[in-house]
């Protein structure tokens, strides 16, 4: 008998020790990082106090990256199907990259800019709805485009997004970059464009994009997430840049964007019925059948639409102002807050978004509508450079923000995640449990014996 149940306990003890491994492999699989993949290598967070400028073409201060390395960047989304592919194409790659949204259309397709952002990606915006500020009679009406994009994509993502602001056709103006320091934004400008709005191939595209990018040797890269064939050329670019040893770093912001209230309380007009993160509640709670088949929102709550989606699921769509880093998460961050309080009326925004058919903005560049002149004001804000400096000499050049104040690179851009060393391992844990490595040395024999003294005693 006592053989008996001693088997019994041996039986349990490897049954126990079985499945948990086999679970394991199944929570890991289709996770990021995974072999084979191009992955993150490094995570960036910026410092976006004074409003910093990035990007060469027009803000020369901070040249933060390493030859060899590129940050993706996304304009003018989100969009159906052309947004969905690139996602889904960098999520096969486990790369992640800053999408700079409008406003607009951030609330025509709020559950595509929440898969942006529970993906990891970062969020900046673009206008809210991708005017020329340059061409705009009073600056009023710049810092509404400018304040209406982010409430708005703050509103449709659910959480924080990163103080990140791109330029509309890339034009800055003196009066916009001032504001954007005091309002601790950063501003991006480019490395290298890829004019992906002109009529062209994923091929043609993909060839151009990797000439201009091995000839700079590094960057941080614009394209829009808009066109379908950026998006069938994000697998094979991705691709092409794994193949010739480009690694892919991932900005982050150091603290979430501050909304202003009279913004936020402007673009609830233009919501339609987009419910408050926390207030949703799925359809399964509140749609019942009570006779024939149930719809599968009924009976998979977890497929609710974007617009009903359940109040736990719409909390993980807020992304912290840091995402989760590749391969090392990183720490989110408090929820962004909004400043200021409702004044008396607000303008009107331009036009509803009732449909995502009717969320198009005004200005939304097309085939022909080139997102690169530069203007005289973007000459006067950058440093007077021709070249990117190298990143040691960086340090002399005077900072792009609104203030002037000299700042380094090393003060503003902060890595926070690198990839580990292969078999670094924390001491006393084993590298697949991450438990102290005594508990994993014992046999089987052993843990059914503990298992049997659990059960019986001596």
């Amino acid at each position: 008998m006592t053989m008996r149940w001693l088997w019994v306990a041996f039986l349990v003890a490897a049954a126990a020790a079985v499945p948990s491994g086999y679970a394991a492999a199944a929570d890991g699989e289709g996770a990021c990082p995974r072999a084979g993949t191009l992955g993150v290598s490094r995570t960036v967070e910026i410092d976006t106090t004074g409003g910093p400028g990035f990007g060469m073409e027009h803000y020369k201060a901070y040249d933060f990256l390493q030859p060899k390395e590129v940050v993706l960047t996304f304009d003018d989304g989100p969009q159906k199907y052309s947004t969905e592919a690139v996602l889904k194409a960098l999520g096969d790659e486990c790369v992640k990259a800053t999408f700079f949204s409008i406003g607009k259309m951030a609330l025509g397709y709020p559950g595509i800019i929440r898969d942006v952002a529970k993906a990891g990606h970062t969020i900046g915006t673009h206008t809210w709805s991708h005017k020329a500020l340059g061409k705009l009679k009073k600056f009023d009406d710049a810092k509404d485009e400018i304040e209406r994009g982010f409430s708005a994509v703050h509103r449709a993502v659910g959480g924080p997004i990163a103080p990140f602001f791109r330029f509309p056709t890339l034009v800055d103006t003196q009066e916009a970059v001032a504001y954007l320091g005091k309002r601790n934004i950063a501003m991006f400008s480019c490395d290298i464009d890829s004019i992906d709005y002109k009529p062209q191939t994923a091929e043609h595209l993909v060839k151009s994009l990797m000439q201009k990018l091995d000839k700079r040797g590094k960057g941080i890269l614009l394209m829009h997430d808009i066109h379908k064939t950026t998006a069938k050329a994000v697998p094979m670019l991705l691709a092409e840049l794994k193949a010739k040893g480009y690694k892919i770093v991932h900005m982050t912001a150091k603290s979430p964007v501050t909304t202003v209230a009279e913004y936020d309380a402007a673009i609830e007009k233009d919501a339609k019925g987009l419910p408050q993160v926390g207030a949703e509640r799925p359809i399964s709670s509140i749609v019942h059948t009570v006779e024939g088949t149930p719809a599968p929102a009924e009976a998979s709550p977890a497929k609710d639409s974007a617009a009903t989606t359940s109040a736990t699921a719409a909390t993980e769509a807020a992304p912290p102002a840091v995402p989760p880093a590749s391969p090392v998460t990183a720490p989110p961050a408090s929820p962004a807050t909004t400043v200021g309080a409702a004044s008396g009326e607000t303008p009107a925004p331009g036009s509803a978004t009732a449909t995502p058919a009717e969320s198009e903005p005004t200005g939304l560049p097309g085939e022909e509508h080139p997102d690169v002149a530069p203007s005289q004001s973007s000459e006067q804000t950058a440093a007077p450079s021709t070249s990117a400096p190298a990143p040691e000499a960086t340090k002399a050049v005077t900072n792009s923000s609104a203030s002037g104040t000299p700042a380094t690179t090393s003060s503003v851009v902060r890595t926070v995640s690198e990839p580990p060393a292969e078999g670094n391992t924390t001491p006393g844990k084993s590298a697949a449990d991450g438990q102290p490595a005594h508990q994993n040395s014992k046999s089987i024999m052993e843990r059914a014996k503990e298992t049997w003294r659990l059960w019986f005693g001596e």
